[in-house]
Formats: structure tokens, C-alpha cells, sequence
């Protein structure tokens, strides 16, 4: 009898163990200039005692035209001020090669879209919307909302954020009720 339960136990821990890998396969690997760009924002929203998270860092390419494109980043930190606590950021950036075919991510804009007690994003998975009446680029984004009966990181009910990149000079990211 305890033969078969370890062997059932060793089974289960390596099924848990290859779902684990079959998940971290599905997350595209994110280009190294990205990366860097990312720790610099992580670096620069943090305070002296947050750390980023990049395993959480999750990247999305949005086509918005016939040659143009923005990329996605929603970047975690966690700590602020020495605390068991978190904040989830969304950064748009414009990808461009150089003369070398070296591609820079040059960041349009960022902001709080997320953390401990308001609202998560696990999985992002934007959509392009169509607005003709402005011409701005507008993308709504999966959440998880947090409810008044939920735990502070488990929030449980599903929501949209509508968002834009406004601005011709100065794009800044808006988000629209």
C-alpha cells in the first residue's frame, strides 16, 4: 500500500512538473533590448526597497497599421517600502532598427494598471479597437479584478480596461472608461 502511494506521488509531482514547463514554454521569450528597457522603467518606478519581478514580465506585439507596430509590456515590482505588496505597470514602446539591423525599443509611455487590492493582469492578451471618429489607437486588455470579499492578491472577477495612445507629439497612454 505505501508502495502505491509513493509511486502515486511520484507520479503527480512529475505531471505538476511538466505542466509546469509546458506553461513556461507558452510565454514568448522576451528580446533582450526589451528586457533592458523594462529594468530601466523597474528602476526608475521602484523606491529603495522594491525589486522588479521579470519572470512576470509578460510582452504582446499589437499590428496597428500595414507597417507599423507597438509592443506591449506589463512589468511587475514588488515591495515597496518593505512591504508584502505589488504593482503591475503597463509600458508601450515602437520598435525601430538601426543602420546595423540592431532593433531599439523606444518607450511611448507607461502607467500603474494594476496591484495588490485593485487589479491584476495574468495573461495579456490586448485587442485592437477600432475608433475612426479619432484616430487614436485604442486596445482593450483582460483583467481580474479584486471585489470587496477578495483577498488582497486573488482577485476574482473578470474585467476589461479600455486604453488609448493619444497624442501626436506626446503619446501618453490613457486609460477610458
Amino acid at each position: 500500500m505505501k508502495l502505491r502511494l509513493l509511486c502515486a506521488s511520484l507520479l503527480s509531482v512529475k505531471l505538476l512538473f511538466a505542466c509546469t514547463l509546458a506553461h513556461a514554454a507558452d510565454a514568448p521569450a522576451i528580446p533582450k533590448p526589451l528586457e533592458e528597457q523594462v529594468a530601466r522603467l523597474v528602476e526608475l518606478y521602484k523606491d529603495g526597497f522594491a525589486t522588479g519581478y521579470p519572470e512576470a514580465t509578460r510582452v504582446q506585439t499589437l499590428k496597428i497599421g500595414k507597417d507599423s507596430e507597438i509592443i506591449l509590456a506589463v512589468f511587475t515590482i514588488e515591495g515597496f517600502d518593505m512591504g508584502n505588496n505589488y504593482s503591475q505597470y503597463l509600458a508601450a514602446f515602437t520598435p525601430s532598427a538601426n543602420e546595423e539591423g540592431v532593433i531599439h525599443y523606444t518607450l511611448l509611455d507607461a502607467l500603474a494598471i494594476g496591484g495588490g487590492g485593485w487589479r491584476s493582469i495574468d495573461k495579456l492578451d490586448a485587442r485592437l479597437v477600432s475608433d475612426s471618429s479619432t484616430g487614436a489607437t485604442r486596445f482593450d486588455v483582460p483583467v481580474m479584478e479584486n471585489t470587496d470579499d477578495d483577498s488582497p492578491n486573488f482577485p476574482s472577477r473578470a474585467g476589461v480596461i479600455h486604453l488609448s495612445l493619444e497624442g501626436s507629439q506626446s503619446v501618453r497612454l490613457v486609460e477610458r472608461n
